[in-house]
């Protein structure tokens, strides 16, 4: 799992996977995707989807069951930031993982789920960014 040791909420993030990954059942599922929400923080869009990759990565690999419910955090992020083609997301996941000098270092598994994984789930990753976005068009439109 991750080794982040900065910020906190990550360092905490880091020790919640470690957990959940020697006891699986030790959290339920709401409790596992509310545990990763809160290690997000405010910042700009493009470089909230980077951390967001990194953050959602290891939950995606312990619990893939839950991933259309965590992509949404990043894909959320890239609709803010103006992405309206659902065809970029995928290349913006891989892009987080290959990237030289990360805005938060995803971690080997992460870069292994965002390099392995993220590719193969194109009509997953499809589906959700086409509902998030006529969401926040509907919210506009409010």
């Amino acid at each position: 799992m991750p080794t982040w040791t900065s910020p906190p909420q990550l360092v905490a993030l880091a020790a919640f996977y470690a957990q959940a990954q020697a006891q699986p059942d030790a959290f339920s599922d709401a409790a596992f995707v509310d545990a990763v929400k809160a290690a997000h923080w405010p910042t700009n869009c493009w470089s909230y989807v980077e951390a967001s990759f990194a953050i959602i990565a290891p939950a995606c690999l312990l619990r893939p069951h839950l991933t259309a419910e965590l992509i949404a955090l990043p894909i959320d992020a890239m609709i803010a930031g103006g992405l309206d083609d659902a065809g970029q997301v995928i290349a913006i996941g891989l892009a987080c993982a290959t990237r030289d000098d990360p805005y938060v270092v995803p971690g080997e598994e992460g870069k292994r789920w965002l390099t392995q994984v993220w590719p193969g789930l194109e009509e997953l990753v499809a589906a959700v960014f086409l509902a998030r976005l006529h969401q926040a068009l509907a919210e506009d439109e409010e």
